[in-house]
């Protein structure tokens, strides 16, 4: 007797396909970055809560390195943000700013129209983030670059690479000095002739 006929041609046809291999599963990129260095999500934060300023090098940062220069992203509790740059050879400038929002545990920046270039210093999504058993701080790194940057180099000393792939945040910023502390900075730090068409200082 023919076989097919024995078997049904779905069962035969299903024995000779090959077997294709089950399908990876994507890791999210709180995954990817657990699999280097012990943190976790802080889902359901009140813009009052993520509001600070988050500095790369941090303070923490800075007892292990000379640094060269310094980024500051201030994340304003009214919805905006502006991310400055600072180093040892003037100006320091605004880089952007913008407004953000807040999906989960992911932070969403987006350039204000008067912003004409595309810095290469700022990722425009961040992971928000703490170190297990660190209630009371707050990190973001950047989804573009340097959550992969972190994963590659991070094999000798993890929480060290995570410390330079990071912005720290070191203060909360209140609603209270919000107009203040974004007028200041605008006067001393917006300087967007500086920046050429190519987005860089």
């Amino acid at each position: 007797m023919n076989i097919t006929r024995l078997l049904g041609l779905p069962f035969v046809v299903a024995l000779l396909l090959p077997q294709l291999p089950a399908r990876k599963t994507e890791r999210t990129a709180l995954q990817r970055l657990q699999a280097r260095v012990d943190v976790e999500s802080v889902p359901g934060l009140q813009r009052s809560e993520i509001a600070g300023q988050y500095t790369n090098p941090s303070d923490e940062l800075k007892k292990r390195i000379v640094p060269m220069g310094s980024e500051s992203l201030f994340v304003f509790p009214d919805g905006t943000y502006i991310f400055t740059f600072e180093s040892d050879i003037p100006p320091d400038t605004i880089s952007d700013k913008g407004t953000w929002t807040l999906n989960g545990d992911v932070l969403q920046l987006e350039s204000d129209k008067d912003v004409t270039w595309k810095s290469k210093r700022v990722e425009r999504r961040h992971i928000v983030v703490r170190r297990r058993g660190h209630s009371d701080e707050l990190f973001v790194v950047g989804l573009e670059s340097s959550l992969s940057y972190c994963e590659k180099h991070s094999n000798d000393d993890p929480g060290f690479q995570f410390l330079l792939c990071s912005l720290k945040r070191e203060r909360p910023i209140s609603a209270e000095e919000t107009e203040h502390l974004k007028k200041r900075l605008m006067n001393e730090k917006w300087q967007p002739e500086f920046y050429r068409s190519d987005g860089r200082p």
